[in-house]
């Protein structure tokens, strides 16, 4: 019976014994393994990342999975959702195409299929853009936050709540300023 990886991650840094026990990555082991039933498929090995997959963060396990797959261990890698795959779009995509087979269950998508390349590229593409703009919106709003003397924590050192929309240094007229 022919093998394959699955490759499953959760966002949101959360801290637990085994980020298998995420409910997210749960869901998505369960598509895998159903997709790999349906296709007359065993499950080798399953990869887990429990990270971001837009910032410079190494990712060990999704590191080992495209090892696997590109060292021919294993004929065929799944993953749910291609932003879980990835999100710093086709640099880390082409790489892939036409070397190894990546499944991209949610998407319909299957490096192996010639016509699926291109859409491969552009829902990587789509999925880089998409973290752009959301940390340019979280960057832009904290700044904004900031500015207004708000924070969405509690106050860094050497603060005080000098009213309830303000912060000011801690014996000193001045507002902080980002």
């Amino acid at each position: 019976m022919e093998e394959v990886d699955l490759y499953l991650r959760k966002s949101k840094k959360i801290r637990t014994e085994d980020p298998r026990d995420l409910l997210s990555v749960q869901t998505q082991e369960e598509l895998g393994r159903a997709w790999a039933a349906k296709n007359g498929k065993r499950v080798r090995e399953v990869w887990v990342d429990n990270l971001s997959a837009w910032s410079d963060v190494t990712r060990p396990e999704f590191d080992k999975a495209v090892s696997a797959v590109l060292a021919g261990e294993v004929p065929i890698l799944w993953c749910a959702f291609l932003d879980r795959f990835t999100r710093k779009g086709a640099d880390e995509i082409v790489p892939i195409l036409g070397t190894a087979r990546v499944i991209f269950d949610y998407e319909g998508l299957d490096s192996s299929i010639e016509r699926d390349r291109r859409w491969i590229i552009d829902r990587a593409e789509q999925a880089r853009e998409f973290s752009q703009r959301l940390s340019f919106n979280l960057t832009a709003t904290k700044a904004t936050q900031r500015n207004a003397g708000k924070w969405l924590g509690r106050l860094p050192y050497g603060f005080e709540l000098d009213g309830p929309d303000t912060r000011k240094l801690k014996n000193s007229a001045d507002t902080w300023r980002y």
